[in-house]
């Protein structure tokens, strides 16, 4: 017997679950990235909490997308996908220009 809660099947309650993980997780590394841009005001740290923001984006929306399943609305199974990975290369984007940079 599959586990279900109001609708939502074991696997898209366990992809939640590793999401809010995700959530908790940036949502401490953006204040501490913010912490330490007060004392120490470089760019490199500003690209560190540019990166946490947009990868604390992406979880929202994933965990959006898998509570409210827009795709089965919408019949685009494909747009978390796309959305998700777009944002991912956003931050990727960043993460590697600060890297480069410093």
């Amino acid at each position: 017997m599959a586990l279900e809660i109001l609708g939502i099947t074991g696997i898209k309650i366990a992809a939640i679950g590793i999401e809010l993980g995700n959530i908790a997780l940036l949502s401490g590394l953006l204040y501490l990235y913010i912490k330490s841009y007060k004392q120490i005001k470089i760019g490199f740290t500003v690209g560190l909490i540019s990166f946490a923001s947009v990868l604390l984006i992406r979880s929202i929306l994933t965990v959006g997308f898998l509570i409210f399943d827009i795709d089965a609305l919408t019949g685009l199974h494909w747009r978390p996908i796309i959305v998700g990975g777009i944002i991912e290369f956003i931050a990727l984007t960043i993460l590697l220009k600060i890297t480069w940079d410093y």
